[in-house]
């Protein structure tokens, strides 16, 4: 029949089956394969650092998003992430309930920028807290296929220090101690500065953390609260003077 013929019975429509073969490929990109790469073969992430504005990025990539260059150099990071942010869930991706909640979190590492989201062995969910140290686990070396899901979890390594008391038989969590309106001000000051802190980020969730707990901080913690608290003031006043300065006050050239 003509492709083109006009049908006069509906019983004359004729169909068959088959199959269109469609082949196509997906890549992780140069910098994203050797990401995969060395997480197959050594377990352990590859960053990418620009040579221009000294940024780390994590995954590794090719180009700087900031400078707009290349980045030829790459290295492997052993030290431990931190969780920056995470959830619960209890459904599954196809929207069936689990047999127990599952914790997701954004995982990030100190200095770098970027982070992997990924799930966290957590079999209690209040137990994770943001600032939270954690490391990967990952599958046996021949198991391993180059994909994201050779990381199992990660789990957790150091949690925030507190106090547990035992009361009518039930194990209750307390705080340390309160902290002070002092340190919970300062924080909100650094916070609302714009100071950068990329480079300082794990400490500030850190101790972002501690604070909202009502927990003490350390001495040494204390310390570089303040340290922190004395850049960003440094920060606000350059920025004020930068807005201030007339254009006749400068010099042209």
């Amino acid at each position: 029949m003509p492709i083109l013929e006009k049908l006069a019975q509906p019983g004359q429509a004729r169909h068959w089956t088959d199959s269109i073969p469609l082949e196509y490929h997906y890549t992780a990109g140069v910098a994203g394969e050797e990401f995969r790469r060395e997480l197959r073969d050594n377990g352990r992430f590859l960053v990418s650092k620009c040579s221009k504005c000294k940024s780390t990025y994590i995954p590794a990539r090719m180009y700087c998003p900031d400078c707009f260059i290349e980045m030829k150099d790459q290295f492997p990071i052993d030290k431990p992430g931190y969780v920056y942010s995470f959830t619960c869930v209890n459904r599954n991706r196809s929207g069936s309930d689990t047999d127990s909640p599952v914790t997701v979190g954004l995982v990030k590492f100190e200095g770098v920028k970027g982070g992997i989201i990924h799930l966290l062995a957590a079999e209690d969910p209040d137990s994770v807290s943001i600032g939270m140290k954690v490391a990967p686990s990952l599958k046996n070396l021949g198991e391993r296929t180059g994909a994201i899901t050779d990381i199992l979890a990660f789990k957790p390594i150091s949690t925030v220090p507190s106090k547990i008391t035992v009361e009518g038989g039930r194990a209750e969590r307390q705080n340390v101690g309160k902290v002070d309106d002092q340190a919970r001000s300062l924080l909100h000051s650094i916070e609302e500065s714009g100071y950068p802190v990329e480079e300082d980020e794990m400490t500030i969730s850190s101790l972002r953390s501690k604070i909202g707990k009502g927990e003490l901080l350390t001495r040494e913690e204390d310390k570089l609260l303040r340290r922190l608290g004395d850049k960003a003031r440094e920060w606000r006043k350059a920025v004020k003077s930068s807005s201030e300065t007339e254009p006749g006050d400068t010099l042209s050239g």
